[in-house]
C-alpha cells in the first residue's frame, strides 16, 4: 500500500513539473510534430479568362524548412496554413 502510494505522489508531482513548463513542451511538440503551422514565402499565380486567378507555385516556411505543399489551385494560397510536411513536396 505504502509502494502505490509513493508511486501515486512520483507521478503527481511529475505532472505538475510537465505542466509547470508547458511552453517548452508545447515548442518540442511542434517541432518534432511534422503536421503544424507555415508561412507562405512566395507564390505565383496566373490571371486567365475563364478563372478569376489560378495560384500554384506557393511556397512556405516551417519548422522542417521550406516547402511547395501539393495544393495551391483555386484554393489560393494561404498566408498562414496547417500542412502535413510529409506529403509535401521538398
Amino acid at each position: 500500500m505504502r509502494t502505490a502510494l509513493t508511486l501515486g505522489a512520483v507521478a503527481a508531482r511529475s505532472l505538475v513539473t510537465l505542466l509547470r513548463r508547458w511552453p517548452l513542451v508545447l515548442i518540442a511538440l511542434l517541432l518534432i510534430s511534422p503536421v503544424g503551422p507555415h508561412l507562405r514565402l512566395s507564390y505565383s499565380y496566373y490571371e486567365g479568362r475563364a478563372h478569376p486567378s489560378l495560384f500554384f507555385d506557393c511556397t512556405y516556411l516551417g519548422s522542417r524548412g521550406v516547402i511547395t505543399p501539393a495544393f495551391g489551385t483555386l484554393d489560393g494560397c494561404p498566408i498562414l496554413a496547417w500542412i502535413d510536411a510529409r506529403e509535401a513536396i521538398r
